[in-house]
């Protein structure tokens, strides 16, 4: 199965928080680094309206299609998240 992600098990999610964790603090000290945390931030709250824009058309769609492709995109963005299940 090459190609294909194995979901992340319990075990490994503290460990991929802990990297995060450790990339942050040393990227801060530097002005460097806290325009990269700057634009990292910028790119979550971009996603994070996308997700809403998606979600919301996935709900008040006039069509069933257009329902059915943003429910579809909705979760494929989703997959995304380390906590979201593989299924819609």
């Amino acid at each position: 199965m090459h190609g294909r992600r194995r979901p992340a098990t319990p075990r490994s999610r503290p460990a991929r928080t802990a990297t995060a964790a450790a990339t942050v603090l040393l990227l801060a000290p530097s002005p460097a680094g806290r325009t990269v945390l700057t634009y990292a931030g910028a790119c979550l709250l971009l996603l994070l309206a996308l997700t809403a824009v998606l979600a919301l058309g996935a709900a008040y769609a006039p069509t069933p299609a257009h329902r059915a492709a943003a429910r579809r995109t909705l979760h494929l963005l989703l997959r995304l998240a380390p906590w979201y299940p593989d299924h819609p």
